[in-house]
């Protein structure tokens, strides 16, 4: 029996009450006085043979193996011997097996059929649980080793190894803790990866190329450009089914993927970008495509995060703006009620900054932009509040979204004012829209983001915004039992905006109605002397009381 199996036998399963350290240093008794890392190699490899530990069903037994692993790693060099030449590759061999113990891949299994649906395969989604929850109970144990196994040997690991890590970089997986995600962290730090060469070779070319090829959309060549004949077919369903781990091995097998494209694209400079996007593209659009919720969100923040590096003239030239497009202005329909309001909220913000980041690259064409800019509000916004107006999570998403559209749009917003005063009134003059502050506080800013960049045509509207901004006071400042007390942010933001609206009404009133008129001030007073409260908000003195 060799002094590893031995070792094995002695390590106690993983306790929550108890240290790693402390767990190591009761094992250091059984590893003996000097070893190699061959020796070590040697143990682990015949213990794995008998015990098929890459399995999911074997957790708690990978929980010890890894723990064996890392308490004779984290031994003082004087048992350890000098790693020679000759042992490199023993110290290879031994960080592929760590990595592939801990790496979130999907083992085959007879009971799952790669060609049935996800939605009736409970065989496959049962199989994902598993290993989900596996590599989460033994990520931190083997990442832990690799830090040893690095810092004693000083290799560089290899690319296998290297995408295990990286993929543990994105602590938001549900196999991924902040903890694993700091260790893989430090690791990568000890490796020096030349990102140029490593992204486009092994990660876009080697690693990710073969996992997307049967799913890729069928907008875009093999060659990331836009298509000149799409494939009816595939558009409409037609050809192999879509959610099925054969063509979504990414999603069903090797769930690093995601995170790893989210590694590239957040690694690789301007410039990198600019000479790899041929094999970006299709792994882009293929998830922000995605039936999942997680997934299409996670692609669409990606494909921010992408476009901001992506050259505007190639953009332009290769016709990928419109298929860009294309890709993203459906998610803006994922609405209440077809839609769960959790999943709305999750991929309509991510899908309005996907566009916004694909609008600012319209540098050559500015009509082209504007018009763009004009289909996310119309499409987006208006057609968002006209669905969804009962909903107050999506109402104020909405208003958001519409201060970043409008501050990009300028002036030229002014032919939307029609359809967008009476959507920010309803709620501005809601009785019960205090009861929601968020979604009322979304208003004021948005109806801010109109008077700021709609201001010449203003005057028209004067009315209708008037009221708006008197009725939000009075509901904020209700004297009534049943209603909340006044909101102070509210209030400041109210005044703000009713100063602004002053400002422009004052420097419109000469142009658009010459004749005499009343001052603002003025003008005012009638409503001060129904509800002195108002003087507040208009920033004058109430009248003296009789």
């Amino acid at each position: 029996m060799s002094w590893f199996k031995t070792l094995l036998d002695s390590t106690p399963a993983l306790d929550k009450s108890k240290s790693l350290e402390a767990a190591s240093e009761e094992l250091s008794h059984y590893i003996p006085e000097s070893f190699t890392l061959a020796e070590l190699l040697a143990g682990v490899e015949e213990t794995l043979t008998k015990a098929e530990l890459s399995k999911p069903k074997a957790t708690k037994e990978t929980q010890k193996l890894l723990l064996a692993i890392l308490a004779a790693l984290r031994q003082t060099t004087t048992k350890i011997q000098p790693i020679s030449d000759e042992s490199k590759d023993s110290t290879h061999a031994l960080a592929l097996i760590i990595s592939r113990l801990i790496a979130p891949i999907v083992p085959p299994s007879e009971e799952n059929d790669t060609r049935l649906h996800s939605a009736f395969n409970e065989s496959l989604v049962a199989s994902v649980t598993t290993q989900t929850r596996h590599t989460l109970a033994v990520s931190n144990l083997g990442l832990r080793a690799l830090s040893a196994l690095v810092t004693l040997s000083t290799i560089r690991l290899d690319p296998e190894c290297l995408l295990t890590v990286i993929s543990f970089t994105d602590p938001s997986q549900e196999w991924s803790t902040s903890e694993s995600a700091q260790l893989a962290s430090a690791i990568l730090s000890t490796q020096k990866i030349s990102k140029e060469e490593f992204i486009p070779q092994q990660v876009l070319q080697r690693y990710l190329r073969p996992l997307f090829s049967k799913s890729k959309p069928a907008s875009v060549t093999p060659s990331g450009r836009k298509t000149a004949y799409p494939d009816q077919s595939r558009e409409h369903g037609g050809g192999m089914p879509d959610d099925i781990s054969e063509t979504k091995p990414w999603k069903f097998t090797d769930l690093r993927a995601v995170p790893i494209v989210a590694w590239a694209v957040t690694e690789a400079n301007d410039s990198l970008i600019s000479s790899a996007w041929p094999l970006c593209i299709p792994v882009l659009l293929t998830l922000t495509d995605d039936n999942s919720t997680p997934i299409r969100a996670r692609g669409l923040r990606i494909l921010t995060t992408f476009l901001t590096k992506f050259p505007p003239k190639t953009l332009d030239e290769t016709g990928l703006n419109k298929v860009f497009e294309d890709a993203i202005i459906p998610t803006l329909s994922y609405l209440p009620s077809l839609t769960p309001v959790d999943e709305s909220a999750k991929l309509l913000t991510p899908a309005y900054e996907a566009l916004l980041a694909l609008a600012s690259k319209y540098t050559s064409s500015r009509k082209a932009k504007y018009a763009l800019l004009d289909k996310i509000l119309r499409e987006g916004v208006l057609n968002g509040h006209f669905h969804a107006k009962d909903h107050l999570r999506i109402v104020q998403i909405l208003n958001h979204q519409t201060v970043h559209i409008l501050n990009e749009m300028g002036v030229h917003a002014v032919k939307h004012l029609k359809d967008l005063i009476p959507i920010l009134s309803v709620t501005l003059t809601d009785p019960f829209a205090s009861s929601s502050p968020q979604t009322l506080l979304s208003a004021i800013l948005a109806l801010q983001a109109v008077l700021s960049n709609c201001w010449p045509r203003i005057y028209f509207h004067q009315d209708s915004i008037l009221n708006g901004l008197v009725l939000c006071w009075l509901n904020n400042n209700s004297s009534s039992p049943n209603s909340n007390p006044p909101n102070p942010e509210i209030e400041s933001q109210l005044i703000t905006t009713t100063k602004a609206f002053c400002a422009v009404l004052s420097a419109t009133k000469n142009e658009t109605k010459p004749s005499p008129s009343l001052t603002l001030s003025q003008a005012f007073q009638p409503l001060i002397a129904k509800d002195p409260s108002l003087a507040k908000l208009f920033s004058v003195s109430a009248p003296a009381q009789p």
